[in-house]
């Protein structure tokens, strides 16, 4: 999923705001956008942050609106 702190005031279909963004140690107010790709392991410089709980049901929620 994509992470970014591009927010915008009218949010599409299967976007998660991240509530606890400070605690997720993410540098800015980010909404995660229902985009699914992947990438190698080797280009990971370094994790963002890591979802809380709440955080964490919500955007498995979407996901799970979006794949049906």
């Amino acid at each position: 999923m994509a992470v970014t702190s591009q927010i915008k005031a009218a949010s599409a279909l299967g976007e998660v705001v991240v509530k606890d963004w400070q605690v997720a140690g993410l540098l800015k107010p980010s909404v995660i956008k229902p985009v699914i790709t992947t990438i190698e392991k080797s280009l990971v410089i370094k994790p963002l942050g890591r979802l809380k709980d709440d955080d964490l049901r919500v955007l498995r929620e979407a996901i799970g609106h979006i794949l049906g």
